[in-house]
């Protein structure tokens, strides 16, 4: 994966990190822009998970389908068997692996990843919970994802997320209150952006049922078409929050 160096995400990752609104706990976000052009790394890695991938359907062809793991597995990338599936598993892999180079994520299961209903439902859940954290009214008004539609044409996006367990989480020794972990999919202009973000506290001692509650909500809920959170094509530009501020 090449690094694209993004003007605009620079102004918007120093933005990205503020106290929250009772200044116990800091949010650290970070947006970054990539070409799905293969490195030299990136050609090893994906011919390791497509070795991985023969020595498991080897190891499933003498397993019943109950027992075998890529049957029974709902890939969100669609079915393993074919090469397009696993080369999206692919690019996400190693778009984690260029992020955070001091870690290996070539070992995660399709499992570990969800496509996400819409590009809508995602704004939503990041502005929501931003918002719910004291977001500062220098990210509300930097117009954020104006610039990212700008670098990945968000209408034509999948959009994937990540969520880590204990073992394969990079941030884990700092005991995040909550994190995301997105992927903006462009297949026409093979680019990713990436849209990290947690929430980690100033105490030794943290709440995180109530934290969980507090920052989410009922964003889970299915996106309706609303003024804030309009649903329709090219309407993402539109979307505005609280008091006419755009995130």
């Amino acid at each position: 994966m090449k690094y694209l160096d993004i003007e605009s995400f620079r102004t918007l990752n120093s933005r990205l990190s503020f106290p929250t609104t009772g200044g116990d706990r800091h949010v650290l976000g970070r947006l970054e822009a990539y070409s799905c052009k293969a490195a030299g790394a990136d050609k090893k890695l994906y011919r390791y998970l497509e070795n991985k991938y023969r020595e498991d359907l080897e190891e499933a062809n003498g397993l019943t389908p109950e027992q075998s793991s890529l049957t029974n597995i709902a890939s969100p990338f669609g079915p393993l068997t074919q090469s397009a599936s696993r080369k999206m598993m692919f690019y996400l892999i190693a778009t984690l692996n260029a992020s955070f180079p001091d870690y290996d994520f070539s070992s995660l299961n399709a499992d570990q990843f969800t496509k996400e209903p819409s590009a809508a439902y995602c704004i939503k859940s990041v502005n929501t919970t931003l918002l719910n954290v004291g977001c500062p009214a220098t990210l509300k008004a930097s117009r954020m994802w104006d610039h990212i539609d700008d670098v990945i044409n968000i209408d034509e996006c999948d959009v994937y997320s990540y969520m880590p367990n204990a073992e394969d989480d990079p941030h884990e020794a700092e005991g995040p209150v909550w994190s995301f972990n997105y992927f903006f999919f462009n297949r026409s202009l093979k680019r990713i952006v990436f849209f990290t973000c947690r929430c980690i506290s100033n105490l030794d001692e943290l709440e995180y049922t109530s934290d969980q509650e507090l920052v989410f909500g009922d964003i889970m809920d299915e996106p309706v078409e609303t003024e804030l959170y309009p649903t329709c094509k090219h309407a993402l530009k539109e979307m505005t929050i609280g008091g006419g501020l755009r995130l």
